[in-house]
């Protein structure tokens, strides 16, 4: 099995990313863990990378990024599916707290940030806020096997949006209940363009990622983009390549580094200090759910013991990414992959016994 390591002792993210060499320092069980992964899920490669109190301290990848066998390197990039929630989020925060909108502003309708873009609205549609969105209490569009976001693939972005808002309206009021929504973020990549007047790929590059040493990111395509790696379906009858991850750009567009993912939740958690780009209250308010009990809050899955996490799955890829109350940052990128399958889970579980596996980390 081709596997390489680094173990990163000085520095912080900043020299993480530019650095050509490294210190290197062999993890037997590390490699112990990914080699089970890669043995009982059949993925062709595995990436990770682990933080502490805003210190990379080690990057991997093991396995093969296609199917020549070019052995992976951390370098090489993946689709992240939904975790490109929480980076749409922190671009949303930026701009609250710029003062360019605010958690209240409404969507549809007269005075609001899209107006009528996407044809008349009424009702419900017309209470729909910014946080609703945030926080997956629109009321509708839930991700059940009926969001829209995966209907109608013959259909660009904006005929998408339009013919949703036309002929599924919300099922229940804003703000009553929480139900997962990609449709909510695909929205709120839309409110991002209506405010700033860019493009939602070229702000978050430039306003975002750029600022944790993650420009590199960008949204994907159906074919794979350079240095990006090659997808292993689960069955025969999935096609990665059918996957219109461009159309997704909010909601699960994006590909990405395990190191890059690394920096960008290191430098959205709120922490005051170089690098950080998040006031401590939107890092928490990312973290916080619309109501007790909730397990979403607003760009962060979220549970009692204070750990932020998401996860991503699609046709050929899984991915994961976590903060915890400790101070310990991790991500995980495999290239396979699929609606109801448990890989997530193994990159969860395997993630935490990885860094436990460190001398003196004890996440």
């Amino acid at each position: 099995m081709n596997q390489t390591r680094r173990n990163l002792l000085a520095g912080g993210l900043a020299l993480a990313a530019t650095s050509p060499t490294f210190a290197r320092q062999a993890y037997p069980a590390i490699d112990a863990e990914a080699a089970s992964f890669l043995a009982t899920t059949r993925a062709p490669g595995l990436q990770v990378a682990m933080a502490r109190n805003g210190t990379l301290g080690f990057v991997g990848a093991w396995g093969r990024a296609d199917q020549t066998g070019a052995p992976l390197t951390h370098d090489h990039r993946f689709r992240i599916a939904s975790l490109s929630k929480p980076i749409t989020a922190a671009a949303v925060m930026r701009l609250i707290e710029a003062g360019r909108l605010t958690l209240d502003s409404t969507i549809f309708g007269p005075g609001s940030i899209l107006g009528d873009r996407f044809g008349p609205t009424s009702g419900p549609l017309r209470a729909l806020r910014v946080r609703h969105l945030l926080n997956h209490t629109a009321g509708g569009w839930t991700n059940d096997g009926r969001d829209p976001v995966f209907a109608h693939p013959e259909l660009d972005q904006r005929q998408l949006i339009a013919k949703t808002l036309a002929e599924h309206p919300l099922e229940a009021a804003p703000g009553t209940r929480q139900s997962y929504s990609n449709f909510a973020y695909l929205i709120l990549g839309r409110v991002i363009e209506q405010v700033t007047g860019e493009t939602y790929e070229g702000w978050v590059r430039r306003d975002v990622l750029s600022r944790c040493g993650a420009a590199g990111m960008r949204v994907g395509d159906r074919a794979r983009g350079v240095g990006e790696v090659e997808y292993r379906a689960l069955t025969i009858f999935d096609d990665p390549t059918a996957v219109n991850v461009r159309r997704m750009d909010a909601n699960g567009g994006w590909i990405a580094s395990a190191r890059e993912l690394v920096g960008f939740v290191t430098a959205v958690d709120g922490t005051e200090g170089p690098g950080r780009i998040l006031r401590p209250a939107s890092a928490r308010l990312m973290a916080t759910g619309p109501f007790a009990g909730a397990a979403y809050g607003h760009g962060w899955q979220i549970n009692q013991w204070d750990n932020w996490w998401h996860t991503g799955i699609i046709h050929g890829t899984a991915a994961f990414m976590c903060k915890t109350r400790s101070g310990y940052v991790m991500a995980a990128l495999t290239n396979t992959g699929g609606p109801g399958s448990d890989v997530t889970l193994k990159l969860d579980q395997m993630m935490w016994r990885m860094a436990a596996a460190i001398p003196g980390w004890r996440p």
